[in-house]
């Protein structure tokens, strides 16, 4: 048990660092945003009230689509290099999400419907995908994937979840289930 803790404990920082590496990479990169008239960003608010959305975009054909209904939620994306794309919904209140894609033909969608989720991502490499879901409250992924075509998929049904994907190499699949799926 005691070893599950410290597992959890460093895992815990693991994404503690990511969060803060993707924070500051958000942070030097913003200004390419305004840069590059190839790439897209797109926000959505409906029905919503103090929600937060920041892009930084340096690269080609970049896509980042962030849609945000309830309120408190926060979103930052940080996408480097070429056809890249990311969407983010976002449902309920409270939610969080810090994304960072650095490469070539890498795809994220990621959906947080419930109170209070969080995901921590870093992608970095070609031809990867991410797809995360979590449906219910206090749910935290946290991802770190660098390769080549690879793929995860997380789903996250119910409250208090908590899950560490960390992914190397090329070919590489990883699927995740917690909770019961919603019918």
């Amino acid at each position: 048990m005691d070893r599950l803790k410290r597992l959890e404990k460093k895992i815990c920082s693991q994404a503690e660092v990511i969060s803060v590496q993707t924070a500051i990479l958000s942070t030097l990169l913003l200004p390419a945003i305004f840069v590059h008239a190839q790439d897209l960003s797109q926000f959505d608010e409906l029905n919503s009230y103090d929600n937060h959305a920041v892009t930084s975009q340096a690269g080609d054909n970049l896509n980042a689509i962030i849609t945000q209904q309830g309120i408190f939620n926060r979103a930052a994306i940080s996408q480097v290099g070429f056809s890249t794309q990311i969407d983010v919904n976002q449902i309920g209140d409270s939610n969080r999400i810090t994304a960072f894609q650095s490469g070539a033909e890498i795809e994220a969608s990621i959906l947080q419907h419930g109170f209070n989720n969080f995901v921590v991502s870093s992608q970095q490499g070609s031809f990867l995908n991410l797809d995360i879901e979590q449906q219910g409250s206090d749910n935290l992924a946290t991802i770190l994937q660098m390769g080549s075509e690879s793929a995860i998929t997380i789903n996250q049904n119910g409250a208090g979840h908590r899950v560490s994907v960390i992914q190397y190499g090329q070919g590489q699949s990883a699927r995740v289930t917690q909770g019961l799926s919603p019918n």
